[in-house]
């Protein structure tokens, strides 16, 4: 490779994670992860294991090929709910929430028949302890509703093993049959949510030294359970789907911008990463859009309606091809980004939005 003269490899979604890792170590960039460790940022099980390994917080999880080995592991661990779902898949694919071995048979025969995302055999099947989640004490204002899953999004980005947040965003989820669907978020502020800050920094900071993680950007995804956070997943790339000038509006920087930085002026980097947390400019909601409808898109979407809501900030919606029914961010049909000065008039700018929301649908379809 002396002929080549590579500064960065990255990955630039889930698929090229693993690829991505070890052409950095080919090329000798000068900081790069251990591409021994590439497997546990893909492969939930492998994933989870680590962290067991390493004594950090983890999920109870099994995978298999056999329904009968992934029905026993359910019964000998005594565990009421439970989720399926394929092992190195990605935006909620295929995930299913069981509760009773009718169901597992369902989404094991459901994921084992099917490909991931990225067009992989689901040769086995991951099942995980389903989490009772709720938020924080600091967090809880209201009872969460049944059928709501609260769950956070805390993005990073690190340079030999100093990790920095780049946000946090709190995701609510809603149940359409038995899979977990996007609803809305809210991103928090470094100062008046302190407490969030605090203990779900020093927890992902755990998560990404036992994955091996110590350099470039990391997007895990988490739960509250008892007051404590436990992961879901976390990936060594940064999200997908987002409007980062949002971000950037709101907290002064984004995550690509910290990752370009790094890369660029690591010292600089960690210089920032000293710097004292700032209050959001403005508070910021992603509303996910959720089609309950099906068919030909047959025309653009007519949404003035929704650029007239207060607060909007960008609309991203499909328009063209086929509307399918929003069961994973995988088919969710686009996103609207909500800033404002005030939590609750973003709430009533996410219901008006929500109201309309089906009249979008069916004149896209007619």
């Amino acid at each position: 490779m002396s002929g080549c003269s590579v500064k960065f490899v990255l990955a630039g979604c889930e698929f090229g994670v693993e690829l991505a890792a070890h052409l950095a170590a080919l090329f000798e960039m000068p900081r790069h992860n251990d591409p021994i460790h590439a497997v546990r940022w893909r492969d939930k099980y492998e994933m989870h294991e680590a962290l067991s390994q390493a004594g950090v917080s983890s999920i109870k999880h099994f995978k298999s090929d056999s329904l009968p080995k992934l029905l026993s592991w359910v019964k000998e661990q005594k565990i009421s709910t439970v989720v399926l779902k394929p092992i190195k898949s990605a935006g909620s694919d295929n995930i299913h929430i069981c509760t009773c071995d009718s169901d597992i048979e369902q989404a094991f025969r459901v994921i084992n028949s099917s490909k991931d995302v990225f067009f992989g055999s689901n040769d086995e099947v991951l099942v995980q302890q389903y989490l009772d989640n709720s938020d924080f004490k600091s967090e809880q204002l209201i009872d969460k509703s049944e059928g709501v899953d609260v769950e956070y999004c805390v993005n990073t980005v690190s340079v030999d093993g100093q990790h920095y947040v780049s946000e946090i965003i709190r995701v609510y989820r809603t149940r359409i049959g038995a899979s977990p669907v996007h609803d809305y978020n809210q991103l928090m502020c470094p100062v008046d949510n302190a407490d969030v800050y605090s203990r779900l920094s020093m927890y992902v900071y755990s998560v990404l030294d036992a994955l091996g993680i110590q350099q470039g950007v990391g997007h895990s995804e988490l739960m509250v359970v008892d007051d404590q956070p436990v992961l879901l997943e976390t990936a060594a790339r940064m999200p997908g789907g987002i409007d980062l000038s949002a971000y950037t509006r709101a907290l002064g920087h984004n995550q690509l911008s910290l990752w370009i930085d790094s890369l660029i002026n690591p010292q600089a980097f960690l210089e920032y990463r000293q710097r004292p947390r700032d209050k959001l400019n403005f508070n910021s909601s992603c509303v996910f859009l959720i089609a309950r409808h099906t068919g030909l898109i047959k025309r653009t979407p007519n949404i003035e309606l929704w650029k007239a809501i207060p607060g909007v900030h960008s609309i991203k919606i499909q328009c063209e091809g086929v509307l399918k029914q929003t069961i994973s961010l995988e088919n969710c049909p686009g996103q609207v980004f909500i800033l404002g000065n005030d939590r609750a008039a973003i709430q009533d700018s996410i219901q008006r939005l929500r109201e309309n929301e089906s009249c979008v649908y069916k004149e896209m379809l007619t």
